[in-house]
């Protein structure tokens, strides 16, 4: 659903979204059945006394004291009325009324919208300490075992040690060499695997078997085995479990936004969080506790123990940080870490392959020339395998442009000021929440020429990047808290895409691949799953090796 607007100069009216009049409506009837009329009334003059008083005598033409202009939001709800579950349209057609610095209030939270690469220079980079924490809701409370991941753990010492071991032990440049087989031997198990369905003409959910191998790549990464199967349906329910929990993350939730609801958890979100998550805790319980009983094994027959994988490095963490309660990881970190690793290394990449696959095959001229390079560069004698990838510039340059329309999260991981600042001559209240629109910046004309057009040869001959320095293209975030693993997830998008497209022809029915509808959590996924039957190209004799 579409918010409308009718603007006007220092104030607005916004069309409320029905779909949060229809549940407020439920919500307030629902009361009915524990309280009386009498009750209910004098509950609701309170809170609403309460809260009104304030608001009616404050400055009604913006939001805050010197705030960026913005619309002003009801009593007590703020903006959520005006706004639907698709925030990223909604704050990229309030920029175009307010401009690329946007306030809100979102229930009784401030917040501020940026949607230009001048002001993200000013708050990512110029202005970086001040926005270095994170907004922390209930949900993401409950899959981060409270903020106990290096998402979204707050900006300090356990932050930096959490950081400092990916980056230093698990993702160095040496140790990113070092899994390239095993890289190879995942995408190359899918494509054999394609080719036996292909005999029968068999209809692929392309998302779903990246997804697996990208969840194999991540299990031998943290604890070096596979523990998916194509042929099984748990990576399919895995999948299906990290997509609930992330449309949940991204859900805008009442109660964190008007904390004295949050005792009632009125849309129920921190409920089903804990439904769904208590799988994955029993899963990743069950990978400690099988770690530690294969270290006890070999401790008893007085044999070493070689695995250094990421459950290794944690369980093993000893440090002299006594002050912060950091001598070994608890617990709690350690699941933390490992839940970011399974949801974050596999849903976002498995999708961002997906709409690549979808973006690729609906636009002939793009198909035509990608795939003319795979095989000038590669032939058809072999698989394709990631040395080729330096040499593949057409591709590099689909990689990009599939990065600038399709960002796997559309509003950066929101982050939160640790103090009161100014940006752009604005007053910016401590702990507001501060959303980064790179799905809006992608579609700005000012930015982009025709921008909904899937153009990669805009990026031929450009030097614009997608590692943070170009704030125009911020896919993985930038800066501190950018994302850590970002290389991985950039190789692994060419490395399938490339793949699928060198070894297969595609058909997809024309009402899937053309439907570009979007499914929105915190990131976001292709409406429909692209549907689409492979078709070898390449010598039975090269599949079969």
């Amino acid at each position: 659903m579409h918010t409308e607007f009718e603007a006007s100069v220092g104030d607005s009216v916004l069309i409320p979204n029905t779909t949060i009049m229809d549940f407020l409506h439920s919500f307030i009837s629902g009361f009915g059945d524990y309280f009386s009329g009498t009750i209910i009334l004098a509950l609701t003059f309170s809170v609403a006394s309460y809260f009104l008083i304030p608001f009616l005598f404050c400055d009604r033409s913006k939001n805050w004291e010197n705030a960026p202009p913005g619309p002003v939001g009801w009593p007590i709800l703020g903006n959520l009325p005006h706004l639907s579950n698709c925030l990223h349209e909604d704050f990229f057609n309030l920029a175009k009324i307010y401009g690329p610095l946007i306030s809100l209030n979102l229930g009784l939270k401030p917040a501020i919208v940026i949607s230009s690469p001048e002001m993200a220079v000013e708050v990512l980079k110029e202005k970086e300490g001040m926005f270095s924490s994170r907004t922390i809701t209930e949900t993401i409370r409950v899959i981060s075992y409270d903020a106990h991941s290096i998402i979204f753990s707050p900006y300090g010492n356990r932050w930096k040690a959490l950081r400092r071991i990916l980056i230093t032990e698990l993702l160095s440049p040496k140790a990113f060499e070092q899994f390239e087989p095993l890289r190879t031997t995942q995408v190359h198990g899918v494509v054999k695997y394609l080719y036996l369905l292909s005999k029968s003409n068999t209809q692929v959910n392309i998302a779903e078997y990246a997804f697996t191998a990208l969840a194999n790549l991540v299990s031998n990464f943290v604890c070096s085995k596979n523990l998916f199967d194509n042929s099984k349906p748990e990576g399919k329910l895995m999948k299906e479990r990290f997509w609930e929990l992330i449309k949940m993350v991204g859900t805008p939730n009442f109660s964190d936004l008007i904390p004295i609801l949050k005792p009632l958890d009125p849309q129920g979100l921190k409920r089903r969080a804990n439904r769904v998550f208590g799988k994955l805790d029993a899963f990743y319980d069950k990978l400690i506790a099988e770690r530690i009983a294969e270290k006890k094994q070999a401790q008893l027959h007085n044999t070493p123990y070689k695995k250094m994988d990421m459950l290794e490095v944690l369980l093993s963490y000893e440090s002299n940080d006594k002050e912060h309660g950091l001598e070994k990881f608890s617990r709690s970190i350690v699941k933390g870490m490992l839940s970011e690793m399974f949801i974050a290394g596999t849903e976002t990449t498995s999708s961002t392959v997906e709409w690549g696959m979808s973006e690729v095959l609906r636009n002939p001229r793009v198909y035509k020339k990608l795939v003319q390079e795979l095989d000038h560069v590669i032939g058809k004698n072999r698989f394709m395998v990631e040395s080729d990838i330096p040499n593949l510039t057409y591709l590099q340059a689909v990689v990009k442009e599939l990065f600038r329309l399709h960002p796997s999260v559309p509003l950066i991981i929101p982050r939160r000021t640790n103090e009161a600042c100014e940006v752009a001559g604005y007053h910016i209240p401590k702990h507001c929440i501060v959303y980064v629109n790179v799905w809006g910046m992608a579609r700005d004309p000012k930015l982009w020429e025709n921008p909904l057009e899937f153009k990669p040869e805009r990026f031929i001959g450009s030097k614009v990047d997608v590692k943070g320095q170009d704030f125009n293209l911020l896919p993985f975030g930038t800066g501190r808290r950018s994302c850590v693993g970002w290389p991985l997830a950039h190789r692994m998008v060419h490395y399938y895409l490339a793949a699928l497209l060198h070894a297969f022809e595609w058909e997809s029915p024309p009402e899937i691949l053309n439907d570009v509808g979007e499914r929105v959590g915190l990131t976001i996924q292709k409406g429909k799953s692209l549907l689409s039957t492979p078709k070898p190209r390449l010598p039975a004799s090269v599949y079969e090796r």
